[in-house]
């Protein structure tokens, strides 16, 4: 009864192959799932990284809105004195006189008050240029306007109304007693205009909800992406990893390798064996090249 020479290479081949296929995948399955999980956190870092960049402007964008309305309200709040004073301050002096702006965004503020000032210029001069059409009995604002037909479209009207009703309280204090005690009591109330306000309370107490909301929501998002990056630094391949990969090496080299080498005998060089073993042994090259890459990929990110 004969027996085959090669059964004992190729056994060790084919249980070198099977040992290498057990191990290789489990080593390859244990990287491939810490590579989807590193990638899920990464993802996750950045989704909230970019709501959190979404926020931030976001919350920059209502505060500059907010910083604006508040420079106006200033200026809505300041237009009667800076007219009774008779004399359109410096920016410096505004706000030294006037501390509650202080607290204000001064860039804008200082935006507000060269378009406030162009303002106060130009409805100045229309009220000069009309200065002899006022008298006590011109009435209210509103009243002298539509009496004399003005198109006050490209003014401001809340300041023309407050130097209106500053030329009207002159020519009445010009008056001497007597003749003031002769007018109508109508006449003789001081007037206040009424500045509407730019934003109203509802409004202001809304945006600075919107605002505080924005910055929890920012603070729990920086923490968040601090946990995942601690999570993603500390990744790292499976322990002794390096030991599996020097065993299934060696398996490779002469488990498998060796064995198909000394089966192909004597004729080893004819180029259908040897076309045969260099595709084997770059398919095994192949793999671990895949799982030393894969590993390599899990250390990088």
């Amino acid at each position: 009864m004969s027996t085959d020479p090669n059964w004992l290479y190729s056994t060790i081949a084919q249980s070198s192959a099977a040992i290498v296929a057990i191990i290789g995948g489990f080593i390859t399955a244990s990287v491939l799932s810490l590579s989807a999980e590193k990638r899920s956190l990464i993802n996750q870092k950045r989704n909230k990284e970019a709501r959190l960049e979404l926020l931030k402007n976001e919350k920059a964008a209502l505060s500059q809105e907010l910083d604006a309305e508040k420079s106006k309200d200033f200026f809505a709040s300041v237009t009667k004195k800076i007219i009774d004073l008779g004399k359109l301050p410096s920016f410096k002096e505004l706000i030294t006189e006037n501390p509650e702006a202080q607290s204000l965004n001064q860039d804008i503020l200082r935006k507000d008050y060269e378009i406030f000032a162009s303002k106060l210029v130009q409805a100045k001069d229309f009220i000069v240029n009309n200065s002899s059409k006022i008298t006590l009995k011109s009435g209210e604002f509103a009243d002298w306007v539509q009496t004399n037909n003005f198109d006050i479209s490209q003014y401001d009207s809340d300041i023309l109304e407050s130097i209106y009703n500053k030329v009207q309280d002159q020519k009445r204090d010009s008056l001497s007693a007597l003749e003031q005690a002769l007018l109508p009591p109508t006449l003789l109330r001081m007037r206040m205009p009424y500045i509407t306000p730019v934003i109203t309370q509802q409004e202001w107490q809304k945006t600075r909800q919107v605002i505080k909301a924005d910055m929890s929501e920012m603070a729990f998002l920086e923490n968040d992406i601090k946990a995942l990056d601690f999570r993603i630094s500390k990744f790292s391949y499976p322990p002794n990893l390096g030991w599996g990969i020097g065993v299934l090496g060696f398996l490779a080299v002469f488990g498998i390798l060796l064995p198909v080498i000394i089966i192909s005998g004597e004729a080893f060089f004819t180029w259908a064996k040897l076309l045969t073993v260099i595709t084997f042994l770059l398919g095994l090259v192949g793999v671990f090249a895949y799982i030393v890459f894969q590993i390599r990929t899990l250390k990088r990110h």
